[in-house]
């Protein structure tokens, strides 16, 4: 009896202590922070994470309009900045993964001249994400206007509402090609990649920062440390990006 007793003040107290937070990530460093979550519950089980998806820009807004995020991490630096400027961060923003844009495509034709005699003919429609909305759709811009190509396709632009939709637009056929991060299709793809010189693009320094939401949650911090540890960049790195 005494024993059944213990073990429902034991689970009580786990309970009572466990904590959850909600994370707010960009759509480029989803599979990276996904492992990073499960990883991180096996040392702290009994809490709870949320991860919430999406383009850096959108969600930027939703938080600066009230929606609570604990941890925000942007596919840029701009976007953690704006939050601490806003007086929404408990943190300065800290670079927890360097961003790769490359080429996506599925027939090899298409580059058969290097990347910057791309078939222009061939090629009708080409996918990037909104650079409204994402980092990765701004460094797009750059590259095919550093690249002399941006007058060629800006009439045959799709955009992507976050950085993975120009991925499944060129594997479902309604684009030819996409500039997407390599961070998505490193592993496996469908397609085909081809890398792009990074001084055409500015770094992508995909920057995070604790929100004031996490004010009183120790967990929110906890995960910060992880992420930025040995083992957190470990599985960065595997996912195809660099890191600091």
């Amino acid at each position: 009896m005494i024993r059944v007793i213990f073990l429902i003040i034991f689970f009580y107290t786990l309970n009572l202590n466990a904590e959850k937070i909600s994370i707010f990530v960009a759509s480029s460093a989803s599979k990276a922070m996904s492992e990073i979550k499960e990883e991180f519950l096996k040392k702290y089980p009994n809490n709870e994470i949320e991860l919430v998806f999406g383009a850096s820009g959108k969600y930027y807004q939703l938080l600066k309009q009230g929606r609570e995020f604990d941890l925000f991490f942007s596919a840029d630096e701009k976007y953690a900045l704006e939050i601490q400027k806003d007086n929404n961060a408990l943190t300065p923003p800290k670079i927890y993964a360097l961003g790769i844009v490359v080429f996506y495509f599925l027939n090899e034709d298409l580059l058969k001249d290097g990347i910057q005699n791309l078939d222009k003919e061939k090629i009708k429609h080409l996918s990037i994400a909104n650079p409204k909305l994402a980092p990765y759709g701004v460094a797009s811009i750059e590259i095919l206007k550093n690249l002399n190509l941006y007058d060629a396709f800006k009439d045959k632009i799709i955009l992507g509402d976050n950085i993975s939709q120009p991925i499944m637009h060129v594997d479902s056929g309604v684009a030819d090609i996409a500039l997407v991060a390599y961070s998505l299709v490193f592993k496996d793809p469908k397609g085909k990649v081809a890398f792009i010189d990074n001084k055409l693009y500015t770094p992508l320094k995909q920057s995070f920062v604790i929100t004031k939401y996490a004010k009183n949650k120790e967990l929110a911090f906890k995960f910060s440390d992880f992420v930025l540890s040995n083992e957190g960049k470990m599985i960065i790195k595997k996912y195809g990006f660099n890191t600091l």
